[in-house]
């Protein structure tokens, strides 16, 4: 096993990085109303404040019931733009696959998903300032169009996103799933074992995978996994197992900020060098800290709960 752990600490705050180390934050499943709308600039100040090397936004850039208008998308483009670091975000299902609802304006899920790809995704370059280069799929394979799916790597780390959404993944209500689950999970496990590829490649020290969806890993361990995402846990697993390289995986989407070790080995124990962190999600607001040495050592993990200041609405 690498020399190398992740201690588990949750902590409402913790010190700036000194010169020997690094961090990135996550968010996820905000904003939701338009209060939160409003608050949302001013955590992200505070945030990018503590000088992250980079935000990832798990996916959720609004409610389940609001509309999908391209407004909507136009805004939360400016407000991700307006951050002071790079800001790395993953499509969630309220912003695609829910948009056929009436309240949310009755819309085709993949037209606003194409929409969405023109607004986030039209080049090689995460959001916030200034942006930072990253490979998109789409690039990387020209018979792949998920652009949305991204890899960037630093200071040892492999990262990547994958546009695996809830509402059990888009696979649909039908005993067999629906075309766009079947070639959009087929580009996300690509994608997922290209990161896997790369990192023992490079010798990375860790693999950090994003997506929006909670792959619902409780009822996957008591064998009635959901459809939408079994053989993508399954692969997930098989990937983890066969590396003792640490694995971090974060999600939003179901609103229950935890970070834990829920994948098991075949012996039914937990996978030590497995990490799953969920987001926060309305109405809780905040972020979640990875810190690391910037040669080697520990990955520090610490969950900042966000309140607005009371001179704030």
């Amino acid at each position: 096993m690498r020399r190398f752990f992740i201690a588990l600490v949750l902590a409402a705050s913790a010190s700036l990085a000194t010169a020997a180390e690094w961090h990135f934050a996550i968010i996820g499943d905000t904003p939701y109303t338009d209060a939160e709308r409003q608050l949302l600039p001013a955590m992200l100040t505070q945030l990018s404040e503590r000088q992250p090397a980079f935000i990832i936004h798990a996916g959720d850039i609004k409610s389940g019931s609001q509309r999908c208008d391209d407004a909507m998308y136009l805004d939360r483009r400016a407000l991700f733009d307006a951050v002071n670091v790079p800001l790395v975000y993953t499509p969630g299902d309220n912003e695609w696959t829910d948009c056929h609802r009436d309240n949310n304006g009755g819309y085709d899920p993949l037209e606003r998903l194409n929409f969405l790809r023109g607004v986030f995704f039209d080049d090689a370059k995460s959001l916030g300032k200034p942006p930072m280069p990253v490979l998109r799929q789409s690039d990387a394979n020209k018979a792949a169009p998920y652009p949305e799916n991204l890899r960037w790597e630093h200071a040892g780390v492999v990262f990547a996103t994958l546009n695996v959404t809830g509402s059990n993944n888009n696979f649909g209500k039908a005993d067999t799933p629906s075309e766009d689950y079947r070639q959009r999970h087929a580009a996300n496990v690509d994608w997922m074992a290209a990161a896997f590829a790369r990192a023992a490649q490079i010798d990375a020290r860790l693999i950090v995978l994003t997506l929006q969806g909670d792959p619902h890993f409780k009822a996957y361990a008591a064998g009635k996994p959901k459809r939408g995402f079994v053989d993508f846990v399954d692969r997930l697993r098989a990937h983890v197992l066969a590396t003792d390289r640490p694995v971090i995986l974060i999600h939003g989407d179901s609103h229950n900020h935890k970070i834990d070790h829920p994948l098991n080995d075949p012996a039914g124990q937990p996978i030590a060098h497995f990490t799953r962190i969920e987001t926060y999600g309305a109405p809780f607001m905040g972020w979640v800290e990875v810190r690391l040495a910037d040669a080697s050592g520990a990955a520090r993990i610490t969950s900042h709960p966000w309140a607005p200041p009371p001179t704030l609405p």
